[in-house]
């Protein structure tokens, strides 16, 4: 089997899909399809939403009366609206069973209402930074009913499920194709719906992951700005941020000129297109200059190989 394929990225929100399908060819990736859909009512993932199946399979179905695609593999990247989040500290000497096990416990006690074995669990083990802290990871725990889902949702389709991702871990792929900023430490950003998502990052790799609803922005913003001043002044490595990126969806330039404002930084857009090229027989049916950055988390999530 090459280790290469061609591969179909799909983006859920909750109140749409987004497709992109990435051929390899040449040894290069190009840009085959891009295309989304909205939702005829929108998710509410906090109480897990029965109908998600038939949503997704309703508005993919759309999606292919419009254009054809021709891979098999897909994966998907969901926004944080989808995820509970939390840090713990762990022993790194654990097996990947007893680290599953040992998160578990911790879900079960920082959210004593949810039940832990309802729940798929991924771990991003954080950079440590100042060796004299401890050994941390960042908790992602996804909803088994999202997840058997989307297994449903590929044997309907005939596809073959590769990964299902943090909307953030996703769009943040991209980045290592930005040369200029290797080894450096900066912020990157996700705006999705209701939520903002804030990863440290330092050399590509997280160091902090912060997320929480953008109810009220600008309180919402400071309190955010004090926990990262917080992180940043604890962690010798990271005394200034040299990079910062924001990617998303309904991303207003209000929102950026609040972040820039409020962090004294230079927030750049991240266009998932500047490092895709289009193949010669690239269908869309959207314009695709118009929100490049919606579709960062598709990309990114298509360019995952491992």
């Amino acid at each position: 089997m090459p280790l290469f394929e061609n591969h179909v990225g799909i983006s859920v929100s909750i109140n749409k899909i987004r497709l992109v399908e990435l051929v390899y060819t040449e040894n290069e990736f190009f840009l085959e399809n891009i295309d989304e859909e909205n939702f005829e009512e929108d998710l509410l993932p906090n109480f897990i939403a029965k109908n998600f199946f038939n949503v997704l399979h309703k508005s993919f179905q759309q999606i292919l009366s419009r254009i054809s695609i021709s891979s098999k593999n897909v994966s998907f990247s969901l926004d944080p609206e989808f995820f509970q989040i939390f840090h713990v500290p762990f022993d790194t000497t654990l097996l990947k069973r007893d680290l599953i096990d040992h998160l578990k416990w911790e879900l079960s006690k920082i959210k004593p209402s949810l039940n832990s074995g309802d729940y798929i669990l991924q771990n991003i083990e954080l950079k440590k930074v100042d060796e004299s802290g401890y050994n941390q990871t960042a908790v992602l725990a996804l909803h088994r009913n999202y997840f058997n889902s989307l297994i449903e949702f590929c044997k309907e389709n005939k596809l073959d499920l590769k990964f299902v991702d943090y909307s953030h871990t996703a769009s943040n792929n991209l980045l290592r194709f930005i040369k200029a900023i290797k080894g450096l430490s900066g912020l990157s950003v996700f705006k999705s719906s209701h939520d903002y998502s804030f990863m440290i990052l330092d050399d590509f790799i997280p160091t902090s992951l912060i997320k929480k609803e953008s109810v009220q922005h600008d309180t919402y913003l400071a309190d955010v700005k004090t926990k990262i001043n917080e992180l940043v002044g604890h962690r010798s490595g990271l005394s200034g941020f040299l990079f910062s990126f924001i990617t998303g969806s309904t991303i207003k330039k209000a929102d950026i000129d609040s972040l820039n404002k409020m962090f004294d930084l230079n927030f750049k857009i991240l266009d998932p297109f500047a490092v895709i090229k289009t193949s010669e027989t690239f269908s869309s049916s959207i314009n695709i200059q118009e929100n490049t950055n919606e579709f960062t988390s598709a990309v990114g999530v298509a360019l995952r190989l491992f």
